[in-house]
C-alpha cells in the first residue's frame, strides 16, 4: 500500500505524539508498504536516527512543508496553512489510504470528495475529555464543546475505518456517536531492539538507596503529584521525574519542597528519546500513577508502559480498567488504586525489600513486551487497512 500519514505536529520530534507517528509510520514502512510522513518542517535535527536510536525504513518517507504558523499573516497558530498543504500534496501524490490522528486534519480533509480513503487513530473521546477539563462551561466554552462534537460525528461518521488504543475507547466511540464505521484496537507498542540493546548493555545493580522511576509527560491526568506526594510518606527510596515543561517541571518542585521532600525528589527534565532505554534500566522499580480521568481510566494505552515492560523493570502502575486491558496484578506488574499515594508509597516499599518479587515481575512483563512491539501494531493496522479498502465503502454518515 501506499500511506500517507499527515500531521500539523513536526516529525521527528520529542514529544510523545511525534514519537508514536514516527514509530507506527516506521513499522508500517518495514513492512514493506510506501509510507509518507507529511507535516511542518523540525527546528531541530530532522533525522528520524536521532530518535528511533537506528536508521529509518527505506520505505519511510519524510515530508516536510513551511511552518506557516510562525508567518505574519497567519493568525494564532491556526493548523489551516498545513491544511492546505498537506492537501495540495495528496492532489499530487496519488495513495491508496491516509491514516491521520489529528482530528481537525482529518474533518478538513474529509470534506473534500477527492480525499483517499481516511482511516483514523483516535486516542480518545475529545468532547469528553473537553467536559471533564471543564466541569462547569460559560458560554463560549459550551459553544467550543458542541462544535467539537459535531466534528468527532462528522469524522467518525466519513472516515473508512477507525483505530483506537483500548476496547474501551471502542465501546464509547459506538456509544457516544452511533457510527457503523468498522472499529479495530490496535494498542501503542515499543521499539523491541533499542530496548534489547539497552539490556544487553547491562541494567543498573541495585542502588544502595532504592529509585523509583517515572518517565512521560507531566500532563496532570497522568497523576504525577501523586507520586510526590508518596514520597512524602516516608521510606527508604528516592524519586526520579523524568520528562515535562518547565513549567510543570517548576509545580512538582515547589510541591516537593512544600512537602519537605526536596531532596528525595529528583526532576530530570526531558530525556533525549535515544536515552529513555538506559534512563530506565538504572532504576529499581517504575512508576505510572495515573487518574480516573476518561482519558487515563478507559483511553490511555501508556507508551512508558510497554517500555518499562520490554526493559524487565517491576511496575508499580494504576489500576485502571485501560491498564487490565494490558498487564494482571502480581502477575506483571503491582497495581494499585489510582491517586491513592499511600498505596503507591507501600507498593514501592514492598518490591524495594523483595528482590525475589522485583525479579519475578520483570522477567514476566518482559516475556508480554513482544505482544506490544509497534511492528505486531503495524501488521495489525496493515490487516485493518487492506480488508477495509478491499470492502465495499459503507455509506457516509455525520456529515
Amino acid at each position: 500500500m501506499r500511506i500517507a500519514y499527515p500531521d500539523p505536529h513536526p516529525v521527528p520530534d520529542s514529544a510523545p505524539e511525534a514519537l508514536q507517528i514516527l514509530q507506527t509510520a516506521d513499522a508500517l514502512a518495514s513492512l514493506g508498504h510506501e509510507v509518507s510522513v507529511i507535516t511542518p518542517r523540525p527546528e531541530g535535527d530532522a533525522d528520524p536516527a536521532a530518535v528511533l536510536g537506528r536508521p529509518a525504513s527505506d520505505s519511510l518517507r519524510l515530508v516536510h512543508v513551511a511552518d506557516l504558523r510562525k508567518r505574519w499573516w497567519m493568525p494564532g497558530r491556526s493548523n489551516k496553512g498545513f491544511q492546505m498543504q498537506a492537501a495540495a500534496w495528496l492532489r499530487r501524490n496519488p495513495v491508496d489510504a491516509l491514516l491521520v490522528r489529528n482530528l481537525k486534519l482529518a474533518d478538513a480533509l474529509l470534506g473534500d470528495p477527492a480525499c483517499p480513503p481516511l482511516f483514523f487513530e483516535t486516542h480518545e473521546i475529545f468532547a469528553q475529555t473537553y467536559r471533564e477539563e471543564h466541569p462547569r462551561p460559560d458560554l463560549r466554552r459550551r459553544h467550543k464543546l458542541r462544535t467539537l462534537e459535531s466534528r468527532e460525528a462528522r469524522v467518525y461518521g466519513r472516515s473508512r475505518g477507525l483505530l483506537v488504543l483500548t476496547d474501551l475507547l471502542a465501546q464509547d466511540v459506538r456509544s457516544h456517536y452511533a457510527t457503523a464505521v468498522p472499529i479495530h484496537v490496535a494498542p501503542d507498542g515499543v521499539d523491541l531492539a533499542s530496548a534489547g540493546a539497552a539490556a544487553a548493555s547491562g541494567t543498573s545493580a541495585p542502588n544502595s538507596v532504592p529509585v523509583a522511576l517515572y518517565l512521560g509527560s507531566l500532563h496532570p491526568w497522568k497523576g504525577v503529584d501523586t507520586l510526590v506526594r508518596a514520597a512524602a510518606l516516608g521510606g527508604t527510596w528516592d524519586l526520579r521525574i523524568a520528562g515535562g515543561d518547565a513549567r510543570r517541571i517548576a509545580e512538582l518542585s515547589a510541591l516537593a519542597r512544600s512537602l519537605g521532600v526536596g531532596d528525595r525528589v529528583r526532576l530530570i527534565g526531558p530525556v533525549a528519546p535515544a536515552e529513555r532505554f538506559a534512563l530506565i534500566g538504572r532504576a529499581d522499580v517504575c512508576l505510572l500513577p495515573l487518574t480516573r480521568t476518561s482519558i487515563a481510566s478507559r483511553y490511555t494505552s501508556p507508551l512508558k508502559l510497554f517500555e518499562y515492560m520490554a526493559m524487565g523493570r517491576p511496575i508499580v502502575v494504576a489500576d485502571l480498567p485501560s491498564i487490565r486491558e494490558v498487564v494482571r496484578d502480581g502477575e506483571h506488574a503491582l497495581l494499585v488504586p489510582p491517586e491513592d499515594p499511600a498505596a503507591i508509597a507501600a507498593a514501592v516499599a514492598r518490591l524495594a525489600a523483595d528482590p525475589a518479587l522485583r525479579e519475578r515481575l520483570g522477567r514476566a512483563a518482559a516475556a508480554l513486551a513482544p505482544s506490544y512491539s509497534w511492528e505486531r501494531r503495524a501488521e495489525r493496522i496493515a490487516a485493518f487497512m487492506a480488508a477495509e479498502l478491499a470492502a465495499p465503502a459503507a455509506p457516509v454518515r455525520g456529515t
